[in-house]
């Protein structure tokens, strides 16, 4: 990785955000891969440079097709694979300036100032872009700080605290809207997986699209998710992935339910797509703020391709 010292680029939190890659997987794939290898700014940050973002997001969307990273990658390398050269959309350094500010505040305590802001965004913003432009890369940049040790457990704690208590607010004020669900959907984490701000940002999304939700909330063990399903039968189920450790075995697992689609999301989704689908999930990666029409799309899908043939 090259040292930069003063070239401008994008930051990983806004590759993340113009890519639709999460900052875990971009590390993965320059760890693993050994690509993109982004320029490191003086305090140490990674740059990446408007061909990176162009590279970044043509893997993605096709990955999205089921390709794997680790094979897209390599045809990349053998120019196999056509270079995107459309225009990169301008980052929302606004955005960014506001996140910025959100995390610092609630580090230093400042719980009250944090509020205000809060609540001055919330009269400016529809709920959706609040979710996703401030929300979800909110709890993205204090997770990326946690990982850098740029902060300690106590901050990241009192800024996903924060959001957390906000998204349940959120969440019930939509409930309460949702007064005649269409379809109900069980969420949650696996054993292991502690990270729930990206559950309760889709819990919101789904409670104001008319669906119910039954949040069983963090580590929980997929043999409790099989009673859930058994006692509650709902429509769907879906589940966030942050960690990766012991991903085949829960996927193996998730796999025996059954009866219904089973969406898989999370930051490290991205890397698993086509071991997911070999155990018969769907895969969701992406940022979960924009999750919901992939969510009702691939619903339709699975819905289409599982029905019953009626009988004559």
């Amino acid at each position: 990785m090259t040292k930069d010292s003063g070239a401008a680029g994008y930051s990983i939190a806004a590759v993340s955000k113009l890519t639709g890659v999460s900052c875990h997987a971009l590390r993965v794939w320059e760890r693993r891969y050994g690509l993109p290898v982004p320029r490191r700014s003086a305090s140490g940050h990674r740059r990446y440079d408007r061909d990176q973002v162009r590279m970044i997001r043509r893997l993605y969307e096709l990955s999205q097709g089921g390709r794997s990273i680790g094979d897209l990658i390599a045809e990349f390398r053998d120019g196999l694979v056509a270079r995107e050269v459309g225009p990169i959309e301008k980052c929302p350094n606004k955005d960014e300036e506001i996140v910025t500010e959100l995390v610092d505040r609630l580090a230093a305590g400042d719980v009250a100032g944090s509020d205000d802001l809060f609540d001055r965004l919330s009269e400016q913003m529809e709920t959706e872009g609040l979710l996703s432009r401030i929300i979800g890369p909110t709890l993205t940049e204090v997770g990326d700080r946690s990982f850098r040790q740029e902060c300690e457990i106590y901050q990241e704690r009192l800024v996903s605290g924060f959001f957390g208590r906000k998204l349940e607010i959120m969440i019930e004020e939509a409930r309460r809207k949702n007064v005649s669900p269409s379809h109900t959907a069980i969420l949650g984490m696996v054993q292991g997986d502690r990270h729930i701000g990206g559950i309760l940002i889709l819990n919101v999304l789904l409670e104001r699209s008319g669906w119910r939700v039954y949040n069983m909330g963090v580590d929980v063990p997929v043999r409790e998710l099989q009673k859930a399903v058994r006692a509650m039968r709902p429509d769907a189920l879906g589940l966030s992935f942050v960690l990766s450790r012991n991903i085949n075995k829960r996927f193996q697992e998730l796999g025996q339910i059954g009866g219904r689609p089973i969406f898989v999301g999370g930051r490290s989704i991205l890397n698993y797509q086509n071991l997911a689908r070999r155990y018969g999930l769907i895969p969701t990666p992406g940022p979960i703020a924009s999750a919901l029409d992939r969510w009702r799309t691939l619903y339709e899908d699975w819905g289409r391709s599982n029905a019953r043939p009626q009988a004559h």
